[in-house]
Protein backbone atom coordinates (compact mmCIF):
# COMPACT_ATOMS: atom_id res chain seq x y z
CA UNK A 1 0.00 0.00 0.00
CA UNK A 2 1.45 3.89 -1.03
CA UNK A 3 0.31 6.79 0.66
CA UNK A 4 -0.54 10.01 -1.34
CA UNK A 5 0.35 13.33 0.11
CA UNK A 6 -2.32 16.11 -2.00
CA UNK A 7 -1.82 19.97 -1.01
CA UNK A 8 -4.81 22.36 -1.98
CA UNK A 9 -6.34 24.96 -1.12
CA UNK A 10 -8.78 25.42 1.65
CA UNK A 11 -11.92 25.63 -0.90
CA UNK A 12 -10.65 22.41 -2.88
CA UNK A 13 -10.38 20.82 0.28
CA UNK A 14 -13.99 21.77 1.16
CA UNK A 15 -15.31 20.45 -2.74
CA UNK A 16 -13.78 17.20 -1.79
CA UNK A 17 -15.24 16.69 1.14
CA UNK A 18 -18.79 17.19 -0.24
CA UNK A 19 -18.19 15.42 -3.45
CA UNK A 20 -17.00 12.66 -0.87
CA UNK A 21 -20.23 13.09 1.36
CA UNK A 22 -22.30 13.14 -1.77
CA UNK A 23 -21.24 9.78 -2.84
CA UNK A 24 -20.92 8.02 0.80
CA UNK A 25 -17.15 7.71 0.40
CA UNK A 26 -14.58 8.34 2.70
CA UNK A 27 -12.01 11.15 1.89
CA UNK A 28 -9.20 8.69 0.30
CA UNK A 29 -11.98 6.51 -0.91
CA UNK A 30 -13.50 8.83 -2.64
CA UNK A 31 -9.67 10.61 -4.91
CA UNK A 32 -8.93 6.87 -5.41
CA UNK A 33 -12.31 6.53 -6.88
CA UNK A 34 -11.67 9.99 -9.01
CA UNK A 35 -8.56 8.85 -10.21
CA UNK A 36 -9.77 5.54 -11.55
CA UNK A 37 -12.57 7.12 -13.45
CA UNK A 38 -10.11 9.81 -14.69
CA UNK A 39 -7.46 6.94 -15.64
CA UNK A 40 -10.61 4.85 -17.12
CA UNK A 41 -11.66 7.62 -19.16
CA UNK A 42 -8.79 8.69 -20.40
CA UNK A 43 -7.43 4.25 -21.35
CA UNK A 44 -4.51 4.62 -18.77
CA UNK A 45 -3.38 1.36 -17.29
CA UNK A 46 -0.70 0.83 -15.50
CA UNK A 47 2.05 -1.85 -15.94
CA UNK A 48 0.71 -5.74 -14.12
CA UNK A 49 3.39 -7.26 -12.86
CA UNK A 50 4.23 -11.01 -13.80
CA UNK A 51 4.56 -13.86 -11.22
CA UNK A 52 8.32 -13.65 -10.07
CA UNK A 53 8.23 -17.70 -9.64
CA UNK A 54 7.40 -19.93 -12.18
CA UNK A 55 8.15 -23.65 -11.05
CA UNK A 56 8.41 -26.29 -12.84
CA UNK A 57 6.20 -29.45 -11.13
CA UNK A 58 6.84 -33.37 -11.38
CA UNK A 59 4.67 -35.84 -12.15
CA UNK A 60 3.34 -36.34 -8.41
CA UNK A 61 2.49 -31.84 -8.66
CA UNK A 62 5.81 -31.25 -6.28
CA UNK A 63 7.57 -27.89 -7.42
CA UNK A 64 11.41 -28.99 -8.73
CA UNK A 65 14.24 -27.12 -9.17
CA UNK A 66 16.67 -24.33 -6.68
CA UNK A 67 13.73 -21.67 -7.10
CA UNK A 68 11.26 -24.27 -5.80
CA UNK A 69 13.41 -24.66 -2.47
CA UNK A 70 12.73 -21.02 -1.49
CA UNK A 71 10.27 -19.05 0.69
CA UNK A 72 7.38 -20.70 1.85
CA UNK A 73 7.69 -23.37 -1.27
CA UNK A 74 10.30 -25.00 0.50
CA UNK A 75 8.41 -25.37 3.45
CA UNK A 76 5.77 -26.94 1.46
CA UNK A 77 7.65 -29.40 0.06
CA UNK A 78 7.11 -33.41 0.98
CA UNK A 79 9.00 -36.37 0.66
CA UNK A 80 7.57 -39.82 -0.05
CA UNK A 81 8.39 -42.62 2.74
CA UNK A 82 9.77 -45.83 1.44
CA UNK A 83 7.55 -48.64 2.10
CA UNK A 84 9.58 -51.78 3.39
CA UNK A 85 8.05 -54.44 2.36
Amino acid sequence: MKNLFIRCSEEVYELAHALAKKESRSLNKQIIHMVQNEAESKGIQTKKEEPKHDFSYDANGSPVGEEAKTGLTGLLQTKKQESHS
